[in-house]
């Protein structure tokens, strides 16, 4: 009775943890879907600019990035990469005509097309004929959705009609007025802002202030790709220079690092159980030979080999390992599953378990039918001088 109560209490643990490891594995990657990956390419984005003080309110060559601040930034072991933003000198105006009956001064702004998170390249973000292609932030798009259309009577817009609709663009530069059509032509989660082709923008701030062609360049905002937005010496770095960024961005980087502390300690604990239950089987092989040690004794007088006896014993405890861990796997991927249809994952998860998963079923058993075999082989020999 005790025995079995033992092998009860030995699988128990067993299941319990591998259920915590491969949970673990399997959050890891579901956050790392959710929040984004470090190793991948996209990383974090942030927009830097520089803190409002008494002593630079109103100075745009103390409020600005110029060359040596924006070279200093790519020097930055955290940064992988920086695109300065081009803001208009000119005076900017924009009306909806005949559909939509609104007037409203623009501002305009233009950065690389690389760092843009719409599908587009230079041959198709440029200014052809008098067509500006435009990128909004999509917050900008809910924010008249959702705010400005309700309260005016004004009918509400979705993504698709946006991207169809042309409204009349003014431009003022060096006192002459010109007038384009601006078409959106993508909306972004990265950057807000109003963005038009940085070609075109710096053409007509030179249009309207000849004297930029030669001045050193002083960007407002720059936007930075970074290996880790809650890496210490970044935060560190941006307060000693009195730089300032997203802080939504910031606190995404925040609960992921904590989430990825959380399951690191809790995959640790899993692997601790997993490490006693196997000292547990040593122990109960060991506990077995020493009670048959006279059966074992004639056996190996007859001729029996004490390997093929610890092979034997070893082979049993590892089908019931795989057995315990099919049933964990079973158990991670039905969460797996019901997690991917709940509203938390917002359709981004998928309902299946990571493949590696199944892998271990197989690499699990092996590694510690190995392991068990040569330490209790070894232990056979050494003690009982077989």
């Amino acid at each position: 009775m005790k025995k079995i109560f033992n092998l009860i209490v030995l699988y128990a643990g067993l299941f319990i943890s591998f259920i915590l490891v491969l949970s673990c594995l399997q959050l890891y990657e579901n956050a790392n879907t959710l929040f984004g990956n470090k190793s991948n390419d996209s990383n974090y984005w942030l927009t830097f600019s520089k803190k409002i003080t008494p002593d630079n309110i109103g100075r745009k060559e103390l409020l600005g990035f110029n060359t040596e601040d924006t070279e200093k930034l790519k020097k930055w072991p955290e940064i992988k990469s920086i695109y300065a933003f081009s803001a208009n000198e000119f005076k900017a105006s924009a009306n909806g005509g005949d559909f939509i009956p609104f007037y409203t001064d623009l501002y305009f702004e233009g950065l690389d097309v690389k760092a843009i998170d719409v599908p587009l390249d230079d041959k198709d973000f440029q200014v052809k004929g008098n067509v500006i292609p435009i990128i909004i932030s999509r917050e900008y798009l809910n924010l008249y959705n959702y705010g400005f259309a309700l309260n005016q009577g004004l009918p509400q817009i979705s993504e698709d009609f946006a991207k169809k609709i042309e409204i009349n663009i003014n431009i003022v530069t060096n006192k002459q007025n010109k007038t384009y059509i601006g078409k959106l032509v993508g909306l972004s989660d990265r950057i807000h802002s109003v963005l038009i082709p940085k070609k075109f923008l710096d053409s007509m701030n030179i249009v309207e202030k000849p004297s930029l062609a030669t001045a050193p360049k002083i960007y407002n905002r720059v936007l930075v790709q970074v290996k880790d937005s809650e890496d210490k010496n970044l935060v560190t770095k941006m307060k000693e220079n009195g730089y300032e960024s997203n802080q939504e961005n910031l606190r995404s980087a925040k609960i992921k690092s904590k989430l990825f502390l959380v399951l690191n300690v809790i995959a640790v604990l899993g692997i601790f159980i997993f490490a006693l239950c196997l000292y547990i089987i040593v122990s109960f092989i060991k506990i077995q030979f020493l009670e048959k040690h006279e059966e074992v004794s004639i056996k190996n007088s007859l001729g029996y080999s004490p390997k093929a006896m610890v092979n034997a014993m070893s082979k049993t405890f590892c089908i019931h390992l795989m057995v315990t861990l099919i049933l964990s796997t079973l158990i991670v991927a039905i969460g797996q599953y019901f997690l991917a249809k709940s509203d938390v994952s917002n359709d981004l998860l998928s309902p299946f378990i990571n493949p590696f998963l199944y892998v271990l079923i197989i690499l699990i058993p092996l590694l510690v039918y190995f392991l068990v075999k040569e330490l209790i082989y070894h232990w056979l020999l050494k003690s009982w001088k077989l």
